[in-house]
């Protein structure tokens, strides 16, 4: 059962993704700023994928971006007009504020890379694979994004539990299935964030094949303690398991493999 979880989990496409370098827009009060702006937010490894433009200049012809970053302190509505200079995109692109006082505001900058993840948090392995400035935001998307995604599972799948004995079968089967897949490719995600050879499949999946048996031992505990509890009750054991595990596991293995 374990192996043909892992053999169901499509990584190819993660893969693609997580391989297409990043691009940003960064707007502000000048060319200068701009570069000044983009250097702290992406590092040097950044700059050849960066756009830079002043709050005055036209902004056209500035290719594919994943993200279009906005810093105007004099409140000239640049960003109105950045968002109606790439209203036509696909797939839309997020536009963020930068809310600090300058490039060397460190706490604003740090925001300012979260804020990116988490209104783009597909990018987030290629951002964090492309530039190293944005691996703890992105690790963090990931995680945060998967454990979330998975205590929602756990509360949709404990509603079939109300059927006598085959329901518990099925929600204990959606449980296993559904949120191992997550985690796997959760850890498949941080690997590529942390710049792993992606195209080394089974030796990412053997680093994560335990975590499909700490799998079994969380859905048998979330199971357990819902057995002790009435229907509605019940679900807040599962729901908070699910939830803490991915974090666990995620924190683990962004501890692994960032050392």
């Amino acid at each position: 059962t374990m192996l043909g979880v892992l053999r169901e989990v499509s990584l190819d496409e993660i893969r693609e993704q997580a391989e297409t370098p990043p691009r940003l827009l960064i707007v502000a009060p000048n060319a200068d700023e701009a570069r000044r702006l983009g250097l702290a937010v992406a590092g040097l490894e950044g700059q050849f994928a960066t756009v830079f433009r002043a709050v005055d200049e036209p902004i056209e012809s500035v290719g594919r971006i994943d993200a279009a970053v906005v810093w105007d302190p004099e409140r000239t509505g640049a960003g109105s007009r950045v968002a109606e200079a790439l209203r036509f995109e696909s797939p839309p692109v997020p536009i963020v504020r930068f809310d600090g006082s300058g490039p060397d505001d460190h706490d604003a900058v740090e925001r300012l890379r979260a804020d990116i993840m988490k209104r783009n948090a597909d990018r987030a392995p290629a951002f964090g694979r492309a530039l190293a400035s944005f691996r703890t935001a992105a690790a963090k998307q990931v995680i945060d994004e998967t454990a979330a995604a998975n205590a929602q599972f756990s509360l949709i799948s404990n509603i079939p539990t109300v059927l006598p004995i085959v329901g518990n079968l099925a929600a204990a089967g959606a449980d296993f299935i559904i949120l191992t897949k997550n985690q796997v490719m959760m850890l498949y995600k941080l690997a590529a964030v942390y710049d792993r050879d992606l195209r080394d499949q089974r030796g990412i999946l053997l680093d994560v094949l335990p975590v499909v048996g700490a799998g079994l031992l969380w859905r048998t505990a979330a199971r357990q303690a819902a057995t002790w509890l009435p229907f509605a009750a019940g679900t807040i054991p599962k729901l908070a398991i699910a939830y803490v595990g991915t974090m666990a596991v995620g924190r683990a293995a962004d501890f692994y493999y960032s050392t």
